[in-house]
C-alpha cells in the first residue's frame, strides 16, 4: 500500500461573497408591502375561492417562504473509493462537493491495481484551498484509494504466443504449448482498455524450441498500454487417449472410457493421436487395459457378420427381392465387403454386410438366383 502523492492544489480559491443583512432586510419588506397591495387589488379571486395559495397565506409566511435560500447538501467524506484514472479528483472524495470544483484533481492516483491511502488532514486541507470547508469526516482518519485494472492473465499470452510460433514453425496453432521461463508474466491496463495482446520480437529457434518475444498491449507497438519481455519453450502437443477403464475385447467404447490428455509429440507414437483415432460406433479389436494409450488398431466397426457364419444373401432388382441363406467366409462389419458361398451352387459371391447376418449381392449373383428359381 502506498501513500498518494502531494495534492494538485495548495492556494485558497475565494467563494462568491454575500449581500449584507441591511439589504435583505430592506428587500424583504419591499417585498411584504407589495404582497399586500396585490392581495388587497383581489378580492374577487379570494372571495369565489380561486386565489393563489400565494396571496392566501399570511404576508409574514409568503416572505419568509420567498426569502429563505436553498440550502445545498453539506460535502461529506465518502470513505474507501476506487478510481480509474492516473489522478484522484475531489468529487472521487468528498460526495457533494461544489459541481464547479468537483472534478478538480488533487492528488496521483496509485499505480494500476495497487492501492494507496490518504490522510483525511491532508484531505481537508486540499479541500479547503479549493473552498471547500467543514466537510463531515465521520471520524475517519485515513482513507485507501484503489487503481482499477483489468489484469491480462498468462494463458492470453501465450496463446497470443502460440499464433505466432506456429506461424514461424509452420504448425497448427493448436499444435504449440507455451512454458515460460519464471513466473508467468501478466499485463494490467486499464479497464476501458479493449486492445487484445500482441507479439512482437519474436525470436524462435526450431532446433531448441526456445523463444523469446515482447507481449503489449495497445493499438500499436508505437502505443503500448502495458508490455513484458517474456521468454521460454514452444513444444509441439498432440491430444491422445488415455483408457479410463479397461475394455474387454468387442465391447463398445463409449466417451467417458477414454480420458483426453495433451503430450509432446516427440513422446507418443504416431498411431495414438487422437485426431487419426475413428472412436464412433466403434468396439474394441481386443482386450484393453486402462491407463493405456489408445492406438489406430485398438478399435474396429462392430462385426455384424462372423467367419463362417450363415448370413441372408439379398439380391434386389426393381421390385423383386431374391434371397438365399449362404456361409459368410470372411467377417465384416458395416459395409465390408466379404466373400460368401452359395451353398446350392458352391460359387463363391462377394456381397456388402447392410446389417447383422445379411449381405447384398451384386448383378453376379443374379443370375445363378434366375437359374435356382428355375
Amino acid at each position: 500500500m502506498t501513500r498518494c502523492s502531494d495534492p494538485f492544489v495548495s492556494s485558497v480559491r475565494t467563494r462568491a461573497g454575500r449581500l449584507p443583512l441591511g439589504t435583505l432586510a430592506r428587500a424583504a419588506a419591499m417585498l411584504a408591502l407589495a404582497v399586500a397591495i396585490a392581495a388587497a387589488a383581489r378580492p374577487s379571486l379570494a372571495q369565489t375561492g380561486l386565489a393563489q395559495d400565494v396571496f392566501a397565506q399570511p404576508a409574514a409566511a409568503q416572505v419568509a417562504a420567498l426569502a429563505a435560500p436553498v440550502v445545498p447538501a453539506a460535502p461529506r467524506l465518502r470513505g474507501d473509493v476506487i478510481v480509474s484514472g492516473d489522478v484522484i479528483r475531489l468529487g472521487d472524495l468528498v460526495a457533494d462537493a461544489p459541481a464547479d470544483i468537483a472534478a478538480t484533481p488533487v492528488f496521483h492516483a496509485p499505480a494500476l491495481g495497487e492501492l494507496g491511502t490518504i490522510q483525511v488532514a491532508r484531505l481537508l486541507l486540499a479541500a479547503h484551498a479549493l473552498g471547500v470547508a467543514d466537510v463531515a469526516t465521520g471520524g475517519r482518519e485515513q482513507v485507501t484509494v484503489t487503481r482499477a485494472a483489468r489484469r491480462i492473465g498468462h494463458e492470453a499470452v501465450a496463446a497470443a504466443l502460440a499464433e505466432h510460433v506456429a506461424e514461424a514453425a509452420m504448425l497448427p496453432a493448436g499444435e504449440i504449448e507455451i512454458a515460460f521461463d519464471g513466473t508467468p508474466p501478466a499485463l494490467l491496463v486499464s479497464p476501458e482498455a479493449t486492445e487484445p495482446v500482441a507479439i512482437t520480437d519474436l525470436a524462435y529457434d526450431p532446433s531448441t524450441r526456445r523463444f523469446t518475444a515482447t507481449a503489449y498491449v495497445g493499438p500499436g507497438p508505437a502505443e503500448r498500454r502495458a508490455q513484458a519481455a517474456v521468454s521460454g519453450v514452444a513444444r509441439q502437443v498432440v491430444s491422445v487417449a488415455v483408457l479410463a477403464r479397461s475394455i474387454a475385447r468387442g465391447e463398445p467404447i463409449r466417451a467417458d472410457d477414454l480420458r483426453v490428455e495433451r503430450r509432446a509429440v516427440e513422446r507418443v507414437p504416431a498411431d495414438t493421436r487422437l485426431d487419426a483415432i475413428e472412436v464412433d460406433g466403434r468396439v474394441a479389436r481386443r482386450a484393453l487395459t486402462a491407463g493405456t494409450l489408445l492406438r489406430q488398431g485398438d478399435v474396429e466397426r462392430p462385426m455384424l457378420v462372423e467367419r463362417n457364419g450363415t448370413v441372408l444373401m439379398v439380391y434386389e432388382s426393381g421390385s423383386l427381392t431374391l434371397t438365399l441363406r449362404g456361409t459368410a467366409r470372411q467377417a465384416g462389419g458395416q459395409g465390408d465387403v466379404v466373400n460368401v458361398e452359395n451353398p446350392v451352387s458352391g460359387r463363391i459371391v462377394q456381397g456388402a454386410v447392410i446389417g447383422p447376418g445379411t449381405v447384398r449381392v451384386g448383378n453376379a449373383f443374379h443370375g445363378r438366383v434366375a437359374a435356382l428359381a428355375n
